[in-house]
C-alpha cells in the first residue's frame, strides 16, 4: 500500500496536467480493455462491459460516450481475445472506434503480464452549418469539402498488462501510424495509457482500492485518480478526481453467484470543476458488467462387460 501511493506521488510530480483529449471514462477501472488490449482474458471468465457517458449534462453539444466490451480467456490461443465498440460525439464531431484484441499471457512472478495487439477502424463524421467570421460562403475555404464529410482508417494499438491477486499495472498507445483521414484535413496521434490498481484489504469485511489513469498525447495529458471501498464483497462507494476538470463521487454493487460469476452496476456523477461548470449540471457515468465461467462438460464414462463384446 505504501509503494502504491508512493509511485502515485512520483507520477503527480513529473506530469502537467491540461485540457481533454480522446474520451472520458469515470469508470476507467472498470475498462482497461478499451485501451489496453494487454487486458484481454486476464481475469480468467468471459466478461462483458457496457459503459455510457454523458459528459457537461445540460450543454449544447456536450460529449457524449458509450461502449462495449467482450472478452475472454482462450486456451488454444495461450492467451484471451476481446471485442471493443467506441462510440464518442462531440458535437457535430462523432468517432466510431472497433477492434480485435489478442493477448499473450506469461507467468511472471506472483502474477501474469498480457502482451498485446488489437486491429480495428476509426470512423470519423463531421456534420455542421459552416460558417465563417468574414461572412463569406464556406465554400470558399479549400480545406473543407461539405457541410457533411466523413473518413475511416486503420487503428493500431499495443498493450502490457501485469495483473496479480491484489495488484494489476499497465501501458498502452493506442492509435499507431497517425494515419490520416485527407478528406477531414485530421490526422489521428499517439495516445498513451498509464493504469495501476491495488486491493488492499482492511477486514474481511472492507477492502480498499485505489488506482489512477493517466492519458497523453505527449503534448497535453490528464490524470484521474480514485479510491473506494468495497463492503463484504456487494456494496462499493468512492470518489474519482480528474484534474482541471472534476470530482466525482460514485456508488456500485457487485452480486457474486455460487458458480462464480458476477453482476455489477455502478454510477457516478461528475461535478465540474472547470469554467464549464458554470453552464453544465455536472457528467452521468453508468456501468454495467457481467462475467461468468463456461462450466466444462462432464466427462464421459464407459465401461465394457466382458459378456457383451
Amino acid at each position: 500500500m505504501k509503494k502504491f501511493i508512493f509511485y502515485i506521488a512520483i507520477i503527480l510530480s513529473t506530469v502537467n496536467i491540461y485540457s481533454q483529449q480522446d474520451y472520458q471514462i469515470t469508470h476507467y477501472m472498470f475498462d482497461n480493455l478499451s485501451f489496453n488490449p494487454g487486458y484481454a482474458g486476464m481475469n480468467k471468465n468471459i466478461c462483458a462491459t457496457m459503459i455510457g457517458r454523458q459528459q457537461w449534462s445540460g450543454f449544447a453539444g456536450s460529449p457524449t460516450t458509450a461502449l462495449v466490451n467482450i472478452h475472454a480467456p482462450v486456451s488454444m490461443l495461450r492467451g484471451g481475445l476481446g471485442l471493443t465498440y467506441v462510440s464518442d460525439q462531440l458535437g457535430f464531431e462523432k468517432n466510431s472506434v472497433a477492434r480485435l484484441n489478442y493477448s499473450y499471457h506469461l507467468s511472471l512472478g506472483s502474477g501474469k503480464l498480457g502482451i498485446g495487439l488489437s486491429a480495428g477502424i476509426i470512423q470519423k463524421s463531421i456534420d455542421a452549418l459552416w460558417k465563417t467570421p468574414s461572412g463569406n460562403p464556406w465554400s470558399q475555404d479549400n480545406s473543407i469539402k461539405g457541410q457533411t464529410m466523413s473518413g475511416t482508417v486503420p487503428d493500431i494499438n499495443i498493450g502490457l498488462f501485469y495483473k496479480t491477486r491484489e495488484l494489476y499495472f499497465g501501458f498502452s498507445t493506442t492509435h499507431l501510424g497517425g494515419f490520416n483521414m485527407e478528406d477531414l484535413n485530421i490526422q489521428n496521434v499517439h495516445h498513451y495509457w498509464i493504469t495501476a490498481g491495488y486491493d488492499y484489504e482492511l477486514s474481511t469485511d472492507l477492502k480498499i482500492r485505489p488506482s489512477i489513469l493517466i492519458k497523453s498525447d505527449a503534448s497535453s495529458s490528464i490524470m484521474d485518480l480514485n479510491i473506494n471501498a468495497l463492503f463484504k464483497n456487494m456494496l462499493w462507494a468512492g470518489l474519482t478526481y480528474r484534474f482541471g476538470d472534476e470530482i466525482a463521487p460514485m456508488l456500485g454493487y457487485q452480486h457474486p453467484f455460487t458458480d462464480g460469476s458476477m453482476l455489477r452496476v455502478g454510477y457516478a456523477y461528475g461535478i465540474t470543476t472547470s469554467v464549464i461548470g458554470n453552464y453544465s449540471n455536472g457528467s452521468h457515468d453508468l456501468m454495467l458488467s457481467y462475467c461468468f465461467k463456461l462450466a466444462k462438460p462432464a466427462p464421459v464414462e464407459k465401461s465394457k462387460n466382458p459378456r457383451f463384446l
